[in-house]
């Protein structure tokens, strides 16, 4: 999925992510990439085209398979449906949205979504640093650095979204425990 080169304005961004801060737990998410695509952009007009003639060609030869119970119709609509399935499960992926909890005792990182892992949780004791790492501007990783090793954190992408995402997540983590630092990760891979 291609992201647009152009910036995002500031009614973008606050689509894009959504923070929700209280006493006892904050809330950081992150829109998935489907939602990030402006609504007439070539990628979601592709996979709504797509998904529409599968469904059409599938109904169509299942309407033949049972107007003519024909075995080899049958056969190849419940293939081509098997084969949507196989597709719609490998690219679930562009729906997932990305959530960060942090309460305080710990950091609750996982995807909300259809089909999405599981969370991990790492206790907010052991986070000693939020390490960050750009490439002409744009961001390249971003990493909880622990007492066990490093946590990679989903990003977008986008430059402004980002920024905007990395800085929330300092903030929050910063806001339950201030020892928490923040900058360059040279060391990560």
């Amino acid at each position: 999925m291609t992201t647009p080169l152009n910036t995002a304005s500031l009614a973008d961004l606050a689509r894009w992510v959504r923070v929700q801060e209280g006493d006892q737990e904050d809330r950081l998410e992150l829109a998935s990439a489907w939602q990030r695509l402006p609504p007439g952009a070539p990628d979601r007009l592709i996979a709504k085209l797509g998904a529409g003639m599968a469904a059409v060609i599938i109904g169509l030869l299942l309407l033949q398979a049972l107007l003519t119970w024909s075995g080899v119709v049958l056969a190849v609509a419940l293939f081509a449906l098997l084969l949507v399935g196989f597709l719609a499960w490998h690219l679930r992926g562009w729906f997932w949205r990305t959530v960060v909890d942090v309460d305080e005792s710990r950091v609750l990182l996982g995807y909300s979504g259809w089909g999405a892992p599981a969370s991990v949780s790492l206790p907010l004791d052991d986070i000693q640093h939020l390490a960050y790492r750009m490439d002409d501007g744009h961001l390249t990783l971003l990493a909880l650095e622990h007492r066990s090793g490093s946590l990679a954190i989903p990003f977008s992408g986008q430059r402004e979204l980002d920024k905007l995402y990395c800085n929330l997540l300092k903030h929050l983590l910063q806001k339950r425990r201030p020892g928490i630092g923040f900058g360059k990760g040279e060391g990560l891979a």
